[in-house]
């Protein structure tokens, strides 16, 4: 775990190992999703931990409209730091266009380092403001973000199904994305590709499910899906963070 300066957020499972690394991928031009998001609508839970030591649960819910796509959640973080145990409670929301363009985002945290975010994607540059109880001004910052950047948070794994929602508009195996942390107010750009079907264990079963690698060789996030392209579990070999889809 680690403290991000911006938002003061305790990283559990989110893309920290590929902001790491974002700088040093080529800048590859990607184009507007040309497709709509039709029939996304999805709600579920997932079962966070790690080590193989419950975390704690986010329950999401994902609607698709005819002028936007919405994506929430609640997400409750039990873990100890320091001999204390911290309770999180974090509630994000984000609305896209049918094409995946990211509108507004807002989260906000209750518990330990309470805070409150948003970002505005719909001006340019993009704005985000952070507001702290422990700070008597908003931390206001602009970016300048492509209109298709992929969002994807500390801490929210249901993220993971957009962008895998995103990655199946196009039959390409590999493919680029321009992406953005809130949370630690990074851009940068990630790589996801298919490396086809594999057999692995989700919820105490044995399944077939389809393997994409998100990130590069030394900062990596797998992700595996069903033949219904829901996202069944997330992991971070690197520290042993997991996401198991439990409903």
């Amino acid at each position: 775990m680690s403290i991000v300066p911006f938002a003061g957020a305790l990283l559990f499972i989110g893309v920290q190992a590929i902001g790491a690394v974002a700088t040093n991928f080529s800048l590859v031009q990607t184009g507007s999703a040309t497709s709509t998001a039709a029939g996304l609508n999805d709600q579920g839970s997932f079962m966070i931990s790690f080590g193989g030591h419950p975390l704690g649960t986010e329950k999401f819910t994902i609607r698709s409209f005819a002028d936007k796509i919405e994506a929430e959640a609640e997400i409750e973080i039990k873990t100890e730091q320091a001999g204390q145990t911290i309770d999180l409670k974090t509630s994000p929301r984000l609305i896209l266009t049918p094409q995946f363009e990211p509108q507004t985002y807002e989260v906000s945290r209750k518990g330990a380092q309470p805070f409150h975010l948003e970002v505005d994607f719909r001006t340019s540059p993009a704005k985000s403001r952070l507001r702290l109880p422990t700070s008597k001004q908003d931390n206001e910052r602009d970016f300048v973000l492509p209109r298709d950047v992929v969002v994807l948070d500390d801490n929210v794994v249901h993220h993971y199904q957009l962008l895998v929602d995103r990655f199946a508009l196009k039959p390409d195996k590999k493919q680029t994305f321009k992406a953005y942390i809130p949370q630690e107010a990074l851009p940068g750009d990630l790589i996801v590709e298919d490396v086809g079907m594999d057999e692995v264990e989700v919820a105490g079963q044995k399944e077939t499910l389809r393997h994409l690698i998100v990130g590069a060789d030394l900062a990596q996030i797998e992700l595996w899906v069903d033949a219904r392209n829901h996202l069944q579990r997330v992991l971070i070999p690197a520290t042993q963070l997991e996401a198991v889809r439990v409903k």
